[in-house]
């Protein structure tokens, strides 16, 4: 994948992002009119991005993505759900686009298809609004009517171009005159500056100053085509057919002879006044005047697109106000006036306000690890001349001490320079955090709920694999939360609970790891039901759920296959959503605990390391074998006479802490199993598994390390309850394993005791 691509799809996915919440901030605050103009930038931003390749369908629905939040732009046409949803469903269909072309280059075979049925459905919108807008004189811009004969247009299907190429268009290799003549059907074309040229002004021949318009009998379709490459500096319109005269010579233009002659003889007198000489003391309430006799008349005889454009004009001044009259009286364009103004920056607004470029790298960060390795560069230098003084005969005790300030010195450095340089991999969680806020909107309106969305502590940092491994996990919890914690508002209502229930998203630093929680206020979990649902699966026994605790018990929701629910819905119900969130929490370092109260809600609280680049290991030995074991995973180290491990159906278990767990020998799960035993003493590492806890048995402890893990690769992959592996100081190579997912598959007690039976 070529560069410029690669940055096309990362800016992409961020602009899908700032729209999708825009978007969702515009359905909460429909008249937000900014909110408007940031979807509508993100999305021009998006079609010009696009255009830059060749997408065609891609680029077709974006550019009537904008079409219709242009027309939302301008009041033309109402911000809705329809409206909303269409925009999303644009927005998810380009972020598919965008994977399908990261994967491949190409867009998917249904590409076409599908832009074209959202396209039309924009389209729809427009054109019915349209329908309604024809007679109003405000229907068209101002450039259209002026560009349109009323002799021509009658009756003819017609497309109006305002073309306004970008000043640099130049140096961009950009001809557009020659583009302009690409362009089938020319009926008109007017070439423009687009801002007046001031006398005396340095003629710029590199710059391009002009604002084309053209009328044309081609369609839309053939017209976006011939402007392709430049679709960010062009605005289309659909000129009305039928009624074409009336709406457009009668009505709408500012020709002179269609003009009243008493209007115009109103106009030319305030043209004169203004043009008269003033005395600098009464030139505002003169123009003031003008301006208001003006539009007023233009006003009287349906002219309110000419009126508001001198009311406007007041604001820039005496002669400008006198140009726009003056326009309005001889039908010539006023290219001064603040509604091109308006189109232009609408053309041309750069996106960097939306698409907010993040630094990736904090540059302080990097500053720091710089001053780091030079420091290291002077204490590598201190090491030489140690050597120096070694030759010259220094005393051998001297010398000692100065090596060991010296390797201390080093250490000290290069565990800084490690922290450092890990440091640069943290990530804000506010960008998994962000994407949260449609799909609590989708579940909620497809389960009819009222869900109200808080999010705290988004700017917690973590580690870069973490925050990008979370979404996943989160979204189970999430869901769940939607789906089974919360009630309907009818339900929350008769419990005194508001109609809208809450799902609260939080993170936080907790040590040297952080705590991400999901929390709601809805029903709760109950411990009793879980009990039996439980035994319904064959989970446990009855008698065995009855000797576990609340929080025990509520622990179960996380084992594979369980679940609350009664039957099979779109969010949840298969039991595939809980065990998934503890694997994944186990998998990044950490673990997940849930607290709950019958009737006030549940929390899900997923603890996890801030970094994965250094991890805590225990090197034990089994079987003449060393193996690594993350220290997080075992709860505790405990010596066991052999005579307490008891035969269990062709199994082994002892009491720990009053409580019966299974023992494993590591060496028989490794494959060692002819390795006799001859200690009396049996050393056991007590390690949780799911609910239950799982003993498993080691030679001997031989040390205790901190280390960079790396995943597991090649052969090594392909071994279960691996979790990757590191260098030891000797150069050998240990292998980190996943006890968990170890054991997970031997059996527990009480299925021990059930094949006893």
């Amino acid at each position: 994948m070529n560069e410029l691509l690669e940055q096309f799809l990362a800016e992409t996915r961020e602009l899908v992002q700032s729209a999708t919440e825009d978007l969702l901030a515009l359905e909460a605050a429909p008249g937000d009119a900014e909110a408007v103009n940031r979807v509508f930038r993100a999305f021009h931003t998006l079609k010009g991005s696009v255009g830059l390749f060749d997408y065609p369908p891609w680029f077709a629905l974006l550019h009537a993505a904008e079409d219709g939040l242009s027309a939302a732009r301008v009041g033309t046409l109402a911000v809705d759900a329809k409206l909303i949803d269409l925009s999303l469903e644009t927005l998810d269909a380009t972020a598919r686009w965008a994977d399908a072309v990261e994967a491949t280059t190409r867009l998917p075979a249904t590409a076409a298809t599908e832009a074209a049925d959202l396209a039309e459905r924009y389209r729809s919108l427009i054109g019915r609004k349209a329908k309604v807008q024809a007679a109003d004189a405000a229907a068209l811009p101002g450039w259209a009517i002026r560009l349109a004969d009323p002799a021509d247009v009658s009756g003819k299907a017609l497309t109006a171009v305002r073309y306004l190429p970008r000043n640099d268009c130049f140096f961009s290799g950009d001809d557009p005159l020659a583009l302009v003549r690409k362009v089938p059907g020319l009926r008109a074309v007017s070439v423009e500056p687009a801002t007046p040229w001031e006398p005396g002004e340095e003629f710029d021949a590199y710059a391009c100053n002009l604002v084309i318009t053209l009328l044309t009998e081609a369609p839309r379709p053939e017209v976006e085509t011939a402007f392709r490459l430049v679709g960010d500096q062009i605005t289309v319109i659909d000129m009305p057919v039928a009624g074409a005269r009336t709406v457009v010579g009668e009505v709408q233009t500012g020709v002179g002879p269609t003009l009243p002659p008493v209007v115009a003889a109103i106009l030319a007198e305030q043209v004169r006044v203004l043009a008269a000489a003033g005395d600098g003391v009464t030139d505002a309430g003169r123009s003031e005047a003008c301006a208001r006799a003006a539009a007023n008349a233009l006003r009287s005889v349906g002219r309110s697109v000419d009126a508001e454009q001198c009311a406007r004009a007041l604001e820039r001044g005496l002669d400008a106000l006198r140009a726009a009259i003056d326009a309005v009286l001889t039908g010539r364009p006023d290219t001064a006036s603040l509604t091109g103004a308006e189109e232009d920056r609408g053309a041309t607004e750069s996106p960097v306000g939306d698409a907010a470029r993040t630094l990736r790298v904090d540059a302080a960060r990097v500053d720091g690890l710089v001053a780091l390795v030079g420091e290291l560069v002077v204490a590598r230098n201190a090491l030489g001349h140690l050597a120096a003084r070694a030759e010259a005969g220094e005393d051998a005790g001297t010398l000692a001490r100065a090596i060991r300030e010296a390797d201390a010195n080093i250490g000290r450095l290069a565990t800084t320079l490690h922290r450092s340089a890990v440091s640069l991999r943290l990530t804000p969680l506010s960008g998994v955090f962000r994407r949260f806020t449609r799909p609590v909107r989708e579940a909620a309106r497809g389960l009819g709920k009222e869900v109200v969305l808080e999010v705290e502590g988004e700017d917690t940092e973590a580690d870069r694999s973490i925050v990008e491994n979370l979404f996943e996990p989160l979204l189970h919890v999430v869901r769940n939360a939607v789906d089974h914690g919360l009630e309907d508002a009818a339900t929350r209502r008769r419990d005194g609970k508001p109609g809208a229930g809450r799902i609260r998203m939080a993170a936080g630093q907790d040590d040297n790891g952080i705590v991400v929680s999901v929390s709601d206020d809805g029903r709760g979990i109950d411990p009793d039901f879980i009990r039996r649902r439980a035994f319904e699966r064959g989970l446990c026994s009855p008698e065995a759920a009855a000797t576990l605790d609340d929080e025990a018990v509520i622990d179960l929701i996380f084992a594979p296959g369980f679940s609350t629910a009664e039957s099979v819905g779109a969010l949840s119900g298969r039991g595939v959503g809980m065990d998934v969130v503890r694997a994944a929490a186990v998998r990044m370092g950490g673990r997940v605990s849930v607290e709950s109260q019958v009737g006030l809600g549940t929390m899900i609280r997923l603890h996890l390391p801030r970094t994965v680049a250094l991890a805590r290991i225990m090197v034990v030995e089994a079987g003449g074998e060393s193996y690594g074991i993350a220290m997080d995973a075992v709860v505790e180290v405990v010596r066991r006479p052999r005579t307490a491990i008891h035969a269990v159906a062709g199994g082994r278990a002892t009491v720990l802490r009053d409580r019966t767990v299974p023992v494993f020998r590591l060496v028989d799960l490794s494959g060692h199993g002819h390795v006799s035993i001859a200690a009396p003493e049996a050393l056991l590492l007590a390690i949780r598994v799911g609910p239950e806890t799982a003993a498993l048995e080691v030679d001997r402890v031989e040390d205790r390390i901190e280390a960079v893990v790396r995943p597991p690769s090649g052969l090594v992959a392909a071994l279960p309850g691996v979790a990757g592996t590191t260098l030891l100081g000797d150069g050998r190579v240990l292998l980190v394993l996943d006890p968990v997912s170890l054991l997970a598959a031997e059996p527990t007690v009480d299925q021990m005791a059930r094949e006893q039976r």
